[in-house]
């Protein structure tokens, strides 16, 4: 089957222009149409539902490559996902036609080792910018990241903190509750330690908590 997948930022937007550029050179046995930004996680959109759709020799039509994402990262991400698949990717504006069966691909596979570098690129240019970021925040006398004696309240085993505490007193070991509610024994005992004596805060999810020698 041959998919059109169409996307733009808004609702305000229109998506018949991508629609009419598709439409003009392929015959798309179904669409998929979306009004939301590229930045967003492909799992949460519905080019993730379409991703898990595809099957096997399957084609894939976009306008251009910049409709899967906002990012050289995401679309590297994204590409390469499809490739493990044996999707057919074509983006008409960027003369791209990945074809995963054909071995002699040469231009494709040329394509996808400089998407990979230029993702990788961006990661570090990403991360030398937060870096960077940080330390001017640092050297301006701005306090970053958890501080001593700070502690979230929203954790991983807080549902079920009245029937661990339960369970404990009732003379179950840290091992056998840590298994029980799959983590690690680590987990479980930093949790009766210190976490089940984290009061809910009014605000936020972060609360001043009194160290216990337990």
């Amino acid at each position: 089957m041959t998919y059109g997948y169409i996307r733009v930022s808004t609702e305000q937007q229109n998506l018949e222009n991508q629609k009419l550029t598709i439409r003009r050179r392929f015959k798309i046995n179904k669409w998929v149409e979306e009004k939301r930004s590229g930045t967003i996680d492909f799992h949460k959109r519905s080019l993730g539902e379409l991703i898990e759709e595809l099957q096997e020799g399957d084609t894939l039509v976009v306008t251009e490559l910049s409709r899967l994402g906002r990012s050289l990262t995401m679309i590297y991400e994204i590409i390469s996902e499809l490739r493990k698949k044996n999707i057919r990717v074509i983006a008409i504006k960027n003369s791209f036609d990945m074809k995963p069966e054909d071995s002699n691909d040469i231009s494709s596979q040329v394509l996808m080792f400089a998407f990979g570098l230029s993702a990788q690129i961006e990661r570090d240019l990403i991360s030398e910018r937060t870096k960077q970021g940080l330390a001017v925040a640092r050297a301006n006398g701005k306090i970053i990241g958890r501080q001593d004696g700070e502690m979230p309240y929203n954790v991983k085993l807080r549902p079920y903190q009245k029937e661990i505490i339960e369970k404990r007193k009732a003379g179950r070991s840290i091992n056998s509750l840590a298994w029980e509610y799959g983590v690690d024994w680590r987990t479980m005992k930093t949790f009766l330690t210190y976490y089940i004596y984290v009061k809910k805060p009014k605000y936020g999810n972060i609360v001043y908590y009194r160290k216990l020698n337990i």
